[in-house]
């Protein structure tokens, strides 16, 4: 081809490019998106009547038609900043409403459970102090401090309940072997000696190690489920604080500003798929977390399994008056018996002093009589309450899995995209049309995400979110399988980051067939196992109720007042009403034994 050709040629094609542009130009007007810029707070002044250069603009100027816009570089930059606060806003909220349930149901249950535990104090308080009186009270202290370490482990995980359940039966155990043997005299290294020698001797059967090894396994998935339920409420409300990156807001200020600066009249609305692309790429930071919260909502579901069965806490506080009531009963049939033992390995003690009578010995027979109808059924509607809200907390739990992955999704379908019937009026980031672009997988690696390709590195606050679910999942599964929990990075409520390893104990599962647990295999994959009642003899019903034996030693401490308006019961589940001759029998025989016994040694 010869140059005049070739000039000539070239001529031609710059002619029609520039003819083509002017018509593309001209066909641009920015009267119709006037009033969209003036719905977001542009005074009139702002916007341009005529279109501009798109070369200013960093986002919407690379898709213009014909390179021009009807917005400015400050337009397109207010633009970016709004469409970013909305999308931070509607992430929130969506995070608010989760942490909100999940908030309100550990408040309902915590505050059940310390209703729980208060009316179980109060229920003892009043079952003892009507039957001894004064001599309870001057005692009492005894039994409060158990409840006290019960309450402190729930609030704080600072409580070793194996030492805390080992004090107090062994505080018991010395004050129940003086009043048994109120005629001598016995020093505190005496008593050390007869402490030492509780274990071998069992004195209180088999009831300190069957009580201990159930309000640890109670107490501990208790703690635990309460712990889950303000940790994942705490991830929530921290996963608010992240930030938007950059690219995410370029994407969204391209699903959502360029279509008006670019002329398209009436707002129109992204495709679904480009807007399920951009979300994915904009909240790949908080897919990170969706492994480590469906784990964690696994193992919610089991430990509430246990709570619905074996290591129902109902079941336990409530009646744990007439067991400790029940290990004394164990004691006075054998006491003549450890004391003897006790002799035989710590000394024959010396004969005290003569004491002064007292005046307040007197039983009140009416306490005697046990109105159990009453208890069985206020114990029955606790306990339906209680199962009604582990299950409900159980399912709004599962409800949120694979809540991070579907986070996307949910904000799409609130008014960003067009309907799914809709697939092609709608804005595929060029213009308006079918949007091309297959959807991203999910999760947090979008590396082929179309709108915006990887997420950088994962924050801090990620990272320490993370680390939260990890530690509470595993002290579930610790919990779920009967085992303790080391709670050493807890106090009064969970940080968000955490700092405990979380891998709760090296030891096996405790297994204890009296109430049908025991786990085999694989541990943490065990099905639950309802609990067997365990059998009752009639005789073993009237036993339940003894109290404990009157106790001469002062106090070291008082509190006993605080009561609560939940009434305990039996925890029996039977409806004998005891006689009168046999409850003077059963409770009175043994105090007037004792009492006689002291009045002989005070005339000696």
């Amino acid at each position: 081809m010869n140059g005049p050709l070739l000039s000539l040629l070239c001529i031609v094609v710059l002619a029609t490019g520039a003819s083509a542009m002017n018509v593309r130009s001209a066909s641009l007007k920015c009267e119709p998106v006037k009033p969209y810029f003036i719905s977001q707070g542009f005074p009139a002044s702002e916007i341009p009547k005529d279109p501009l250069s798109s070369k200013e603009l960093k986002t919407c100027g690379g898709i213009s038609s014909g390179g021009e816009v009807c917005c400015s570089a400050d337009m397109e930059s207010t633009l970016q900043a709004r469409a970013r606060d909305k999308h931070e806003k509607a992430t929130k909220d969506t995070l608010q409403r989760l942490h909100q349930l999940l908030a309100t149901r550990r408040d309902k249950f915590h505050n059940f459970f310390m209703e729980l535990l208060a009316g179980s104090k109060r229920g003892f308080h009043e079952m003892f102090k009507k039957t001894y009186g004064i001599l309870y009270e001057r005692n009492a202290y005894v039994f409060s401090e158990l409840f006290k370490e019960l309450d402190n482990y729930y609030n704080k995980g600072t409580v070793d309940l194996d030492e805390a359940m080992d004090n107090f039966f062994n505080t018991l155990y010395q004050k129940m072997f003086t009043v048994l043997n109120s005629q001598y005299a016995f020093d505190d290294k005496y008593l050390e000696c007869v402490g030492n020698h509780m274990k071998e001797m069992r004195p209180f059967g088999d009831v300190p190690q069957k009580l201990g090894v159930q309000i640890k396994r109670s107490f501990v998935a208790t703690r635990a489920f309460s712990q889950a339920l303000t940790v994942a409420a705490e991830v929530l409300k921290n996963m608010q604080t992240l930030k938007s990156s950059k690219e995410c807001a370029a994407a969204l200020t391209r699903m959502t500003a360029c279509p008006s600066c670019s002329g398209i009249p009436g707002n129109v609305l992204a495709c679904g798929d480009m807007c399920t692309n951009v979300m994915k790429g904009c909240l790949a930071q908080y897919a990170a977390l969706d492994a480590e919260w469906n784990h964690f909502v696994e193992a919610v579901d089991k430990v509430a399994d246990r709570l619905l069965g074996p290591f129902n806490i109902e079941m336990l506080v409530r009646p744990i008056n007439l067991k400790i009531s029940e290990a004394i009963m164990n004691f006075q049939e054998n006491s003549h018996d450890v004391s003897q033992r006790v002799f035989t390995g710590c000394g024959k003690p010396v004969l005290g002093r003569r004491r002064r009578r007292r005046d307040n010995r007197e039983l009140d027979l009416e306490s005697l009589t046990f109105e159990q109808d009453t208890l069985t059924d206020d114990r029955s509607s606790t306990a339906a309450r209680l199962d009604a809200l582990v299950k409900e907390i159980r399912q709004k739990v599962r409800d949120s899995r694979q809540f991070w992955i579907y986070l996307p999704y949910q904000l799409c379908t609130d008014g960003l995209a067009v309907p799914p019937s809709n697939t092609k009026q709608c804005w595929n980031g060029t213009h308006v049309d079918k949007y091309i672009y297959p959807v991203s997988s999910d999760g947090e690696a979008q590396t082929l995400n179309p709108e915006i390709r990887g997420s950088g590195q994962r924050p801090t606050i990620v990272r320490d979110q993370i680390f939260s679910l990890t530690t509470i999942t595993n002290r579930l599964r610790s919990a779920y399988n009967g085992q303790d929990v080391d709670w050493i990075d807890t106090e009064d409520t969970w940080y968000g980051s955490g700092s405990g390893s979380g891998e709760g104990t090296d030891q096996d599962p405790i297994t204890d067939d009296e109430d049908g647990f025991s786990e085999e295999g694989s541990g943490y994959e065990a099905p639950p196992v309802v609990p067997e009642v365990p059998k009752q003899q009639p005789p073993a019903v009237v036993r339940e109720e003894v109290v404990p034996p009157r106790v001469d030693i002062e106090p070291k401490t008082s509190g006993t007042n605080k009561t609560s308006t939940v009434t305990a019961d039996s925890g029996v589940g039977s409806t004998h009403r005891m006689s009168l001759p046999r409850a003077l029998t059963t409770y009175l025989f043994p105090i007037v034994v004792m009492w006689f016994g002291g009045c002989l040694t005070e005339w000696l």
